[in-house]
């Protein structure tokens, strides 16, 4: 396993340095190892669990584009991320699950942003998004109830500093922070929450472009009306076979506050294709999101962050009708990236939680107007 981990990122490592000899934009190569933990409140042991790993991303420069969304939200460079981690130390949560985990590869689309500066050293934050494999789950390991599937949304997000140490690389340290879950599309799915530190090298072309750089593209300038249709699903437990589905719909109001920003405000509605059945409790029980009729209301609040074709939103909203079967369940909060084909129309992927736990993913259209 060490030898084709060290292969493949040998071949990683070297695809990206292809690319850089032509781009014709400036960019970057990161490389950074990983030390880490699980993170994990109540077991006594937060800080014993050990993780390592490898991020190597290439980046390109956008810090000299003109676009307004650049200069409002501070983005310097976007790009892609390999990422690995040893997961197989871990010694999980309270039961069997000790050293139930395996490894997990992925890779993820990410942006860096500037914080600030202090001197010559830079703050950074730097998310990601993006799809990850793990050769031990739930159903090929039953010991592992975090993870349900063999692939799984993997979210990143690093803070850190860059610190310049000649004209063509940058030290990097920091801390970050790494989240695995499949969504609730099969079930049990606690998810993976993991912490880690780094300390890494920026490699550089810099160079002053000779020419304004601007995309093509613009978000709506002004307020609108949204409306989004989907459809998702949320697994049985223990069962790979089935699958409950349902259907998320909105309509709102958006508040344009500039390029990157709006404030939003609408009602959600969730349709289910399967009710629960008391007499048949383990093919129709869906933790939080179980509900004993077909739809559930709710009026919800949040923001959308522009980024290029991008719009990241989250929103909390309160129920109106849901006949439940968790009374905790009054409250629930959304969140999801859309990429956006024209102003008016985009894809999205829109997931429905109830406290820490995913419900379901609802993919979809929006339309604005």
């Amino acid at each position: 396993m060490k030898k084709q981990f060290l292969f493949l990122i040998i071949l990683i490592t070297c695809s990206i340095f292809a690319q850089a000899q032509i781009a014709p934009e400036n960019h970057s190569i990161i490389l950074k190892p990983i030390f880490g933990t699980h993170i994990n409140n109540d077991q006594g042991h937060l800080f014993q669990d050990q993780i390592t790993g490898f991020d190597a991303a290439y980046f390109k420069d956008i810090s000299q584009h003109s676009d307004k969304w650049i200069g409002f939200s501070g983005a310097k460079s976007y790009g892609i991320g390999f990422i690995f981690r040893d997961l197989s130390k871990l010694k999980g949560t309270k039961d069997t699950s000790a050293n139930a985990f395996g490894q997990v590869y992925g890779l993820v689309a990410q942006m860096d942003f500037q914080l600030f500066k202090i001197g010559k050293a830079k703050f950074n934050f730097t998310p990601g998004v993006g799809l990850g494999y793990t050769n031990k789950y739930y159903f090929n390991n039953t010991k592992n109830r975090f993870l349900g599937s063999p692939v799984n949304e993997t979210i990143k997000a690093d803070l850190g500093m860059e610190l310049p140490m000649s004209q063509y690389a940058d030290l990097l340290v920091g801390f970050g922070f790494l989240h695995v879950s499949n969504g609730g599309a099969t079930v049990p799915n606690g998810g993976l929450n993991t912490g880690n530190v780094y300390i890494g090298l920026k490699l550089n072309n810099q160079k002053a472009l000779t020419a304004e750089r601007k995309s093509t593209y613009t978000t709506l300038q002004r307020n609108s009306i949204e409306l989004s249709a989907g459809l998702g699903a949320r697994g049985v437990f223990a069962n790979r076979n089935k699958s409950l589905y349902k259907s998320g719909l909105y309509a709102g109001y958006n508040f344009y506050l500039n390029d990157v920003m709006s404030l939003k405000a609408g009602a959600d509605a969730v349709y289910y294709y399967t009710v629960y059945d008391p007499n048949n409790a383990n093919d129709t029980f869906q933790n939080y999101g179980t509900s004993y009729d077909r739809w559930r209301t709710g009026l919800s609040i949040g923001a959308d962050i522009n980024l290029w074709r991008v719009t990241v939103a989250a929103q909390i909203g309160k129920y109106i009708h849901y006949n439940r079967l968790m009374d905790k369940a009054t409250w629930y909060w959304t969140f999801g990236p859309t990429f956006n084909i024209t102003p008016h129309l985009g894809l999205q992927a829109k997931t429905y939680m109830h406290f820490a736990q995913a419900d379901y993913v609802n993919w979809g259209v929006v339309y604005r107007f």
